[in-house]
Protein backbone atom coordinates (compact mmCIF):
# COMPACT_ATOMS: atom_id res chain seq x y z
CA UNK A 1 0.00 0.00 0.00
CA UNK A 2 0.92 3.44 -0.13
CA UNK A 3 0.68 4.57 3.01
CA UNK A 4 1.31 8.53 2.82
CA UNK A 5 2.91 10.90 0.50
CA UNK A 6 4.65 13.81 0.33
CA UNK A 7 2.82 16.74 -1.83
CA UNK A 8 3.47 19.57 -4.15
CA UNK A 9 2.95 22.78 -1.81
CA UNK A 10 3.01 25.20 -4.44
CA UNK A 11 -0.18 25.02 -6.56
CA UNK A 12 1.02 27.80 -9.20
CA UNK A 13 4.07 25.73 -10.57
CA UNK A 14 1.35 22.60 -10.45
CA UNK A 15 -1.24 24.20 -12.23
CA UNK A 16 1.60 25.92 -14.98
CA UNK A 17 3.29 22.26 -14.95
CA UNK A 18 -0.25 20.26 -15.65
CA UNK A 19 -2.56 23.24 -17.09
CA UNK A 20 -5.11 23.29 -14.46
CA UNK A 21 -6.78 25.88 -12.79
CA UNK A 22 -8.37 26.14 -9.05
CA UNK A 23 -11.83 27.87 -9.07
CA UNK A 24 -12.57 30.18 -7.25
CA UNK A 25 -16.24 28.34 -6.82
CA UNK A 26 -14.79 25.63 -6.01
CA UNK A 27 -12.42 27.01 -3.25
CA UNK A 28 -15.42 28.67 -1.65
CA UNK A 29 -17.01 25.62 -1.99
CA UNK A 30 -14.46 23.69 0.13
CA UNK A 31 -13.91 26.40 2.86
CA UNK A 32 -17.84 26.56 3.19
CA UNK A 33 -18.33 22.83 4.24
CA UNK A 34 -14.68 23.25 6.35
CA UNK A 35 -16.22 25.45 8.42
CA UNK A 36 -19.50 23.76 9.13
CA UNK A 37 -17.47 20.64 9.86
CA UNK A 38 -16.78 22.62 12.60
CA UNK A 39 -19.65 22.01 14.74
CA UNK A 40 -18.69 18.17 15.30
CA UNK A 41 -22.59 17.36 16.26
CA UNK A 42 -23.52 17.50 13.22
CA UNK A 43 -20.06 15.83 11.85
CA UNK A 44 -20.68 12.71 13.48
CA UNK A 45 -24.71 12.68 12.55
CA UNK A 46 -23.99 13.50 9.22
CA UNK A 47 -21.67 11.17 8.37
CA UNK A 48 -23.30 8.76 11.03
CA UNK A 49 -19.93 8.67 13.33
CA UNK A 50 -19.78 6.22 16.45
CA UNK A 51 -18.82 9.09 18.26
CA UNK A 52 -17.62 12.93 17.85
CA UNK A 53 -14.60 13.86 15.89
CA UNK A 54 -12.05 15.29 17.76
CA UNK A 55 -10.97 17.64 15.14
CA UNK A 56 -12.00 19.21 11.70
CA UNK A 57 -12.33 15.84 9.21
CA UNK A 58 -10.98 18.90 6.83
CA UNK A 59 -7.39 17.77 7.48
CA UNK A 60 -5.01 19.40 5.25
CA UNK A 61 -0.98 18.82 5.29
CA UNK A 62 1.36 20.49 7.80
CA UNK A 63 4.76 22.24 7.07
CA UNK A 64 5.84 18.37 6.04
CA UNK A 65 3.29 18.39 3.04
CA UNK A 66 2.61 15.13 3.71
CA UNK A 67 -0.71 13.48 3.84
CA UNK A 68 -2.12 10.17 5.22
CA UNK A 69 -5.45 8.45 4.55
CA UNK A 70 -8.32 11.04 5.82
CA UNK A 71 -6.19 14.17 4.84
CA UNK A 72 -7.21 16.52 2.07
CA UNK A 73 -5.34 17.83 -1.15
CA UNK A 74 -5.70 19.19 -4.37
CA UNK A 75 -6.08 16.66 -7.39
CA UNK A 76 -6.79 17.26 -11.27
CA UNK A 77 -9.62 16.12 -12.80
CA UNK A 78 -10.96 17.06 -15.96
CA UNK A 79 -14.58 18.95 -15.57
CA UNK A 80 -16.33 20.49 -18.68
CA UNK A 81 -13.34 19.94 -20.86
CA UNK A 82 -10.68 21.59 -18.96
CA UNK A 83 -8.32 20.46 -16.31
CA UNK A 84 -9.23 21.73 -12.36
CA UNK A 85 -7.71 21.45 -8.91
CA UNK A 86 -10.18 19.96 -6.40
CA UNK A 87 -9.58 19.47 -2.81
CA UNK A 88 -10.18 15.77 -2.06
CA UNK A 89 -9.74 13.44 1.01
CA UNK A 90 -7.11 10.69 0.48
CA UNK A 91 -9.22 7.52 1.30
CA UNK A 92 -12.81 6.93 -0.52
CA UNK A 93 -15.99 7.54 1.02
CA UNK A 94 -17.99 5.80 -1.82
CA UNK A 95 -21.35 7.96 -2.72
CA UNK A 96 -23.88 5.35 -1.50
CA UNK A 97 -21.68 4.81 1.81
CA UNK A 98 -23.86 5.13 5.17
CA UNK A 99 -20.96 4.99 7.22
CA UNK A 100 -17.40 5.02 6.98
CA UNK A 101 -15.82 1.77 5.84
CA UNK A 102 -14.13 0.52 8.40
CA UNK A 103 -10.28 1.82 9.07
CA UNK A 104 -9.03 -1.61 8.10
CA UNK A 105 -10.20 -1.67 4.96
CA UNK A 106 -7.46 -0.45 2.39
CA UNK A 107 -9.57 1.98 0.40
CA UNK A 108 -7.11 5.05 0.00
CA UNK A 109 -5.06 2.30 -2.59
CA UNK A 110 -6.74 0.78 -5.52
CA UNK A 111 -4.66 -2.14 -6.82
CA UNK A 112 -4.88 -2.39 -10.51
CA UNK A 113 -5.49 -6.41 -10.72
CA UNK A 114 -8.55 -5.26 -8.55
CA UNK A 115 -10.20 -2.29 -10.24
CA UNK A 116 -13.45 -4.39 -11.74
CA UNK A 117 -13.71 -6.83 -8.99
CA UNK A 118 -13.91 -4.69 -5.73
CA UNK A 119 -17.36 -2.94 -4.95
CA UNK A 120 -15.87 0.11 -4.22
CA UNK A 121 -13.21 0.90 -7.53
CA UNK A 122 -15.59 -0.98 -9.83
CA UNK A 123 -18.37 1.88 -10.75
CA UNK A 124 -15.05 4.41 -10.89
CA UNK A 125 -13.07 2.73 -12.93
CA UNK A 126 -13.49 4.13 -16.58
CA UNK A 127 -15.73 6.49 -15.47
CA UNK A 128 -14.55 8.97 -12.10
CA UNK A 129 -10.62 9.60 -13.03
CA UNK A 130 -8.52 11.62 -11.38
CA UNK A 131 -4.56 12.82 -11.02
CA UNK A 132 -2.46 13.41 -8.18
CA UNK A 133 1.04 15.26 -8.39
CA UNK A 134 2.81 14.14 -5.60
CA UNK A 135 7.06 14.61 -4.69
CA UNK A 136 7.81 11.10 -2.89
CA UNK A 137 6.09 8.55 -0.95
CA UNK A 138 6.58 6.30 2.30
CA UNK A 139 5.73 2.83 3.23
CA UNK A 140 6.32 0.65 6.34
CA UNK A 141 8.43 -2.27 5.77
CA UNK A 142 9.92 -5.25 7.93
CA UNK A 143 13.65 -5.27 8.21
CA UNK A 144 15.73 -7.02 10.29
CA UNK A 145 12.87 -8.35 12.53
CA UNK A 146 11.30 -4.73 12.76
CA UNK A 147 9.05 -2.36 11.30
CA UNK A 148 10.46 0.66 9.78
CA UNK A 149 9.41 3.86 7.70
CA UNK A 150 10.85 4.43 4.43
CA UNK A 151 10.37 6.74 1.87
CA UNK A 152 11.12 6.80 -1.75
CA UNK A 153 11.27 9.33 -4.80
CA UNK A 154 12.39 8.90 -8.46
CA UNK A 155 16.10 9.68 -9.32
CA UNK A 156 16.54 13.01 -11.07
CA UNK A 157 12.96 13.89 -10.52
CA UNK A 158 11.03 16.65 -8.41
CA UNK A 159 8.01 15.72 -9.20
CA UNK A 160 5.62 12.22 -9.99
CA UNK A 161 1.64 11.74 -10.57
CA UNK A 162 -0.21 8.88 -9.85
CA UNK A 163 -3.89 7.63 -11.62
CA UNK A 164 -6.36 8.12 -9.14
CA UNK A 165 -10.36 7.04 -8.88
CA UNK A 166 -12.33 9.55 -7.15
CA UNK A 167 -16.32 9.40 -5.59
CA UNK A 168 -18.04 12.03 -4.21
CA UNK A 169 -20.25 11.89 -0.82
CA UNK A 170 -22.90 13.96 0.55
CA UNK A 171 -25.45 14.29 3.04
CA UNK A 172 -27.97 16.53 1.18
CA UNK A 173 -30.13 16.79 4.56
CA UNK A 174 -27.27 18.52 6.66
CA UNK A 175 -25.60 20.19 3.74
CA UNK A 176 -22.26 18.85 3.83
CA UNK A 177 -20.23 16.50 1.43
CA UNK A 178 -16.57 15.94 0.02
CA UNK A 179 -14.62 14.40 -2.77
CA UNK A 180 -12.33 11.25 -1.64
CA UNK A 181 -10.08 9.33 -3.79
CA UNK A 182 -7.37 6.97 -3.89
CA UNK A 183 -4.54 5.91 -5.87
CA UNK A 184 -3.96 2.92 -8.09
CA UNK A 185 -0.88 0.43 -7.42
CA UNK A 186 0.87 -2.40 -8.62
CA UNK A 187 3.38 -4.55 -8.68
CA UNK A 188 6.87 -2.67 -7.65
CA UNK A 189 9.82 -1.87 -9.32
CA UNK A 190 13.00 -3.94 -8.12
CA UNK A 191 14.65 -1.39 -6.35
CA UNK A 192 11.14 -1.28 -3.80
CA UNK A 193 10.73 -4.66 -4.04
CA UNK A 194 14.11 -5.17 -2.56
CA UNK A 195 13.39 -2.84 0.53
CA UNK A 196 10.38 -5.31 1.52
CA UNK A 197 7.64 -3.35 -0.23
CA UNK A 198 4.92 -5.46 -2.61
CA UNK A 199 3.29 -2.13 -3.89
CA UNK A 200 4.09 1.05 -5.81
CA UNK A 201 1.66 3.75 -7.35
CA UNK A 202 1.67 3.36 -10.88
CA UNK A 203 4.01 6.68 -12.19
CA UNK A 204 2.10 6.59 -15.70
CA UNK A 205 3.80 8.24 -18.45
CA UNK A 206 2.94 11.58 -19.28
CA UNK A 207 1.29 11.45 -23.06
CA UNK A 208 -1.11 9.19 -21.24
CA UNK A 209 -2.83 11.92 -18.48
CA UNK A 210 -5.08 13.51 -21.01
CA UNK A 211 -6.91 10.01 -21.87
CA UNK A 212 -6.76 9.19 -18.47
CA UNK A 213 -8.68 12.11 -16.90
CA UNK A 214 -11.03 11.28 -20.04
CA UNK A 215 -11.86 8.06 -20.20
CA UNK A 216 -14.95 8.09 -21.84
CA UNK A 217 -13.05 9.09 -25.55
CA UNK A 218 -10.83 5.75 -24.98
CA UNK A 219 -11.61 2.14 -24.29
CA UNK A 220 -10.84 -0.44 -21.13
CA UNK A 221 -8.23 -2.44 -23.18
CA UNK A 222 -6.96 1.08 -24.14
CA UNK A 223 -6.32 2.44 -20.59
CA UNK A 224 -5.30 -0.71 -19.42
CA UNK A 225 -2.39 -0.76 -21.55
CA UNK A 226 -1.44 2.93 -20.71
CA UNK A 227 -1.20 2.04 -16.97
CA UNK A 228 0.63 -0.79 -17.42
CA UNK A 229 3.58 2.44 -19.58
CA UNK A 230 5.00 3.72 -16.74
CA UNK A 231 7.96 6.74 -16.86
CA UNK A 232 11.15 5.25 -16.77
CA UNK A 233 12.57 5.61 -13.29
CA UNK A 234 14.96 4.68 -10.87
CA UNK A 235 13.48 4.73 -6.59
CA UNK A 236 15.71 6.48 -4.10
CA UNK A 237 15.10 5.26 -0.66
CA UNK A 238 15.84 7.02 2.58
CA UNK A 239 14.89 5.40 5.88
CA UNK A 240 12.72 7.96 8.14
CA UNK A 241 12.64 5.85 11.13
Amino acid sequence: MCFSVEVEKDLKKLAQRFDAELLIQDESWYEDNKKRAEDRDLVKRALNLARKPSSNIFREPGADQRIFPGYFTNVIMEENGKRVFKKMRYRVRPSYAKSEIPTKYNVFNARIDALETRDTWKNLFMNQHALLPFKRFYEWVEYNGQKRLVTFAPQDRSLMWAPCLYDYWENKKEGIGFYSFAIITDDPPPEVSEMGHDRCPIFMEERFISEWLNPKISTKEKIYKDLAKKEPVYYLNQWVA
